[in-house]
């Protein structure tokens, strides 16, 4: 395909899947369905450069269909090293695809698209806000990227772009990496970057990187802090992340000035050790260039303040159980008890039904009822029928054992019930208390949000202001260099125009010399003062009136016009390119002035530079007053948000404190109740057993003949 410089855009894109038989080449895309918007439309998802539609084929594959918006150079060779080196790799975070160079038709236009495999997946984002506050699954997602970076690294491979967007969760909290657009591999090597990453994940030495297997090596840290971060320390989330921000924790200003970030000192002076000190390194790694810094080491473990007694330890009993109960070895699972073949029951129980709704069917035909009183009577006869199958199903020895189980653990469920009631008190503490703890998490992320979009909005309106100060002064510095340069091209226009004069001057009009203008034109010329070039400048032909004449004024050098007798609108044209001529010889001379003398141009640019050296001083001196009054304005921000960042840890320190309290006083009065729960959890094995005893397998047996297993 012949390259294409000109994309097409999102819309028109959207219109082109209209018809997905018509608009790809693909004959498996040609039988797909896209997935459409409110209004019935192909629904794009617009991202960097391209847009991406979901699409299902007629055989039930889902795919997505990535279309792209601009060009990027050497697009199908990238794709095809990326392709093939990831296809050598087992790694599961990596995702199928399959570009076309011209799988796409649009305007008569063929274009390139990426098939790739639909992931069931969520965005990095989304899926830590369902799992905030779920230290386990977050813990395990940020292994589960360090594995990824790990992965990236040993294959001496780049993503380029590693960012939340990029980055997708299963359910399950497995990794699955998108978007290979910028990725490199070593076939690419010596090419070009086609994309710098997103801002807010990218070190600011990262514009100064070549294309290379260390791309990614501060995204991999910046990332892994964040997930780490969060996984101890939930309030983090709700203090440095911006509600609808396309970042974690730490965004691209953060990084570039490291000691004024409010963000970061957070994270450094966190009272989790491990915590800040993966953020100082961090932090220490946005200063140094990408070649120079080492590839993520995750955490062995996180150190975690001590609490102020021992948790119990995990085992098979709920948690609040552990450390009261002597633990046993798990008894096996009991035998599963079948549901019996009972033939002569189910015959009975199938003969019964059958018989009731014949009943009723003859009842219907004998009394000729139609419409709606014969569904009411065949309803009626449908109802009797299963309430007969129901009573026959009571009788079954499975049910009557199933049946006094389930009442011995309802008995004792009971009984422990009763005996939880020495709990609810504490419990209901504990509820009120994880209420008012989630209302002040809200509280804290909104005085967050509050004191840094305050901040925000002090420093935007602190730099419009310096800008108001200083524009004034930038305003004149440009007035001086126009006015200067304005000078400067008046006195070269000077000497040109002088050498143009001088250079004219030689060529005396003789006659002859111009074809039609003879002895006595040349003397009416001389007349009038017009002997060389240089008298005049132009002839204008004007065209007389009613009852005028028309008639040719030649304009003199010091501007004024005349007319010469004999000079008509002929001879005007001839007089004018005798003159162009000379004129352009004269510009074509060596000695023709295109600069101005270096002592001349001096002169000029020395008397201005007084001026323009002195609005200069005036507009840096008001530029380092405002710095220096906009790092004060820093410091006290960055003050501000460290004091409400360490009382909000401090707050959040001691809720932990007290639900650790409350829960241990809570699993104290429980444990009391140990022996009756064991009660009731052998009986729920032994009901467990009877798990293929149900009413509705009976009544598969009477109507079919068999039982699912």
């Amino acid at each position: 395909m012949a390259a294409v410089t000109r994309f097409p855009s999102g819309g028109q894109y959207v219109d082109a899947l209209q018809n997905p038989r018509l608009c790809f080449r693909d004959p498996e895309l040609q039988t797909a369905r896209p997935q459409t918007d409110s209004l019935g439309r192909p629904k794009a998802i617009s991202g960097n450069f391209a847009s991406v539609f979901s699409v299902t084929t007629v055989a039930g594959t889902r795919y997505a269909i990535k279309c792209f918006t601009r060009n990027i150079p050497d697009q199908e060779k990238r794709y095809r090293a990326v392709s093939d080196h990831l296809r050598t790799l087992p790694h599961r975070w990596k995702i199928g695809f399959d570009y076309q160079p011209a799988g796409i038709m649009v305007a008569g236009q063929s274009y390139p698209i990426l098939r790739m495999e639909w992931v069931e997946a969520v965005g990095l984002i989304r899926w830590i806000e369902d799992h905030l506050g779920d230290r386990a699954a977050l813990s395990t997602v940020a292994s589960h990227f360090a594995e990824l970076a790990d992965d990236l690294a040993r294959a001496g491979i780049a993503h380029g772009d590693l960012q939340h967007g990029n980055l997708l969760a299963t359910p399950g909290g497995a990794l699955k990496l998108v978007d290979y657009d910028g990725m490199y591999v070593p076939a690419l090597a010596g090419m070009p970057a086609t994309e710098h990453g997103h801002r807010h994940y990218q070190s600011p030495n990262r514009a100064h990187a070549g294309f290379g297997p260390d791309l990614d090596r501060f995204s991999n840290w910046l990332i892994y802090l964040s997930l780490v971060a969060i996984s101890v320390d939930a309030t983090l989330w709700h203090t440095l992340h911006e509600p609808g921000g396309e970042h974690l924790l730490l965004m691209d200003t953060d990084f570039a000035d490291v000691s004024t970030s409010t963000r970061m000192a957070a994270l450094r002076q966190h009272h989790i050790p491990d915590i800040g000190q993966l953020a100082t390194q961090v932090a220490d790694l946005a200063t140094r260039p990408l070649s120079a810094l080492p590839d993520l080491v995750p955490l062995p473990e996180i150190s975690l303040p001590a609490p102020s007694k021992q948790a119990p330890a995990q085992t098979g009993l709920p948690q609040w159980m552990a450390g009261h109960v002597p633990q046993e070895a798990p008894s096996p699972p009991p035998v599963p008890v079948p549901l019996g073949d009972h033939h002569r029951l189910v015959r009975w129980t199938r003969l019964t039904m059958v018989g009731l709704a014949v009943a009723t069917a003859l009842t219907a035909m004998i009394l000729a009822v139609t419409g709606m009183a014969a569904i009411a009577i065949a309803e009626f006869g449908l109802a009797l029928a299963f309430l007969s199958s129901r009573v026959f199903y009571t009788f079954l020895p499975e049910h009557k054992a199933r049946k006094a189980i389930a009442d011995r653990h309802q008995h004792a469920h009971r009984r422990t019930n009763l005996a939880a009631k020495a709990t609810a008190g504490l419990e209901k503490e504990r509820d009120r208390r994880q209420a008012d703890d989630t209302r002040q998490a809200q509280a804290s992320a909104k005085e967050m949000q509050d004191l840094r979009q305050r901040q925000r909005h002090e420093l935007n309106v602190f730099d419009r202001t310096t800008t108001e100060r200083v524009s004034p002064f930038e305003a004149h510095i440009q007035s001086v260099l126009a006015k200067e340069r304005e000078e400067i091209n008046d006195a070269l226009a000077l000497l040109q125009q002088q050498y143009v004069i001088t250079y004219l001057k030689r060529f005396v009009l003789r006659s002859g010399h111009i074809t039609g203008i003879g002895d006595g034109i040349v003397a009416s010329l001389r007349a009038h003062g017009i002997t060389t070039p240089a008298d005049f400048t132009d002839a204008v032909y004007t065209a007389g009136g009613y009852g005028q004449r028309s008639e040719v004024h030649i304009i003199l050098a010091d501007g004024r016009s005349v007319h010469v007798n004999g000079v008509g609108e002929t001879r005007a044209n001839a007089l004018r390119e005798w003159r162009r001529a000379h004129l352009d010889r004269a510009m074509r001379q060596p000695g023709f002035p295109t600069a101005l003398p270096q002592h001349m141009l001096q002169q000029i640019e020395t008397r201005w530079a007084a001026e323009r050296q002195r609005v200069e001083a005036q507009r840096d001196a008001v530029r380092r007053d405002r710095a220096s009054h906009r790092v004060a304005l820093s410091q006290r921000q960055a003050q501000e948000m460290k004091q409400l960042t360490d009382k909000q840890a401090q707050r959040s320190a001691s809720a932990t404190l007290a639900a650790q309290d409350i829960n241990q006083r809570i699993s104290e009065e429980r444990a009391r109740h140990q022996a009756l729960i064991r009660q009731e959890q052998e009986l729920l094995r032994e009901l467990h057993a009877y798990r293929h005893v149900s009413y509705g397998r009976f009544l598969r047996r009477v109507l079919l003949g068999t039982v699912s297993k």
